[in-house]
């Protein structure tokens, strides 16, 4: 196996397997999705127009509505625009990224107990071929399965607020590839950021790897946050924390690091995977180069603002 890492054939033959196994899954995933998108969409819709039908009902009796925010949602829906559009698609950007880190911290689920764990190893497949099968299940598939209900529960949301207010149209479908495509091109990455950081995390914690992950993340957002605060606020002057930094250099560092933790995430993974060392060990190399990393992020938090403000 070893001299033979990978093999179509044989990489085919277990992804023909895997998909078998797993495929219940995915329209169970995508009947949730859908559900809970369309639970959102709706609350989000009705709220809006319900304040212009209660504004149109307070004007027919001869009285001025409290707000007149209710002018503005009409002129919008009179040119065919409606104002919940990057509330949704930011709404959307948001569950997506959830849904890959819970997605991501299933990567190892058939290695959680001694039995399944054992079959897992001893598979004849190899290493590479396996972690190809799971990727494409587990990253690779949730992004048209996701996008797809969310458009789905978009024309839903219009279906319904239109059933229960047919008297006042404001609901138009969202533009996913014109003006609302900017920011799903920034969340998207984000997203995959995230998982191969959950992906990690499911390496180190065999039960209950998405809150505990999740903490983690958390706890070490917060320490960065905490890090240039203070470096900020105690070395440098506090109004410096508003210095402008030209877009073209902080997309830079932005898509830099989203490519970084991507590669950073499943390759350490996939070096741990090869290893068989899902059980859980915190001393091997891959722990110690993880530490590093974290280390070397927070020296970014104490450099950084220094750098911005001596240069830009």
């Amino acid at each position: 196996m070893k001299q033979n890492i990978f093999n179509p054939t044989r990489c085919a033959n277990y992804l023909r397997k895997d998909w078998t196994e797993n495929s219940i899954l995915l329209p169970l995933h995508f009947v949730l999705i859908y559900s809970g998108l369309t639970a959102l969409f709706f609350w989000m819709d009705f709220t809006k127009t319900q304040s212009v039908v209660h504004a149109l009902q307070t004007l027919s009796e001869g009285k001025e509505p409290p707000s007149g925010s209710y002018r503005i949602l009409l002129e919008y829906a009179a040119q065919g625009i409606d104002r919940n559009w990057e509330f949704l698609a930011y709404t959307a950007s948001i569950c997506f990224i959830i849904y890959l880190a819970f997605t991501g911290s299933t990567f190892f689920m058939a290695s959680k107990h001694k039995r399944e764990y054992i079959a897992d190893l001893t598979f004849p497949v190899s290493d590479m071929e396996k972690a190809i099968a799971r990727w494409i299940r587990i990253a690779l598939v949730p992004l048209p399965l996701f996008w797809t209900a969310a458009v789905l529960a978009d024309f839903t949301r219009i279906g319904l607020i239109h059933a229960v207010y047919p008297e006042v149209s404001l609901a138009f479908p969202v533009p996913w590839t014109g003006s609302c495509g900017t920011s799903l091109s920034r969340y998207i990455p984000e997203g995959y950021a995230i998982q191969a950081l959950f992906i990690l995390g499911a390496t180190y914690w065999r039960k209950k790897p998405f809150p505990k992950t999740l903490s983690c993340l958390l706890l070490l957002g917060l320490l960065s946050f905490a890090v240039l605060y203070f470096n900020v606020r105690f070395f440098m002057d506090p109004i410096r924390s508003y210095h402008p930094i030209p877009a073209q250099w902080s997309d830079g560092w932005f898509y830099g690091t989203l490519t970084f933790l991507i590669l950073f995430g499943y390759i350490l993974s996939y070096i741990r995977m090869r290893r068989a060392s899902l059980r859980v060990s915190w001393k091997d190399a891959t722990t110690l180069t993880l530490l590093i990393v974290v280390l070397i992020g927070l020296s970014f938090s104490l450099w950084m603002p220094h750098f911005i403000v001596n240069n830009f």
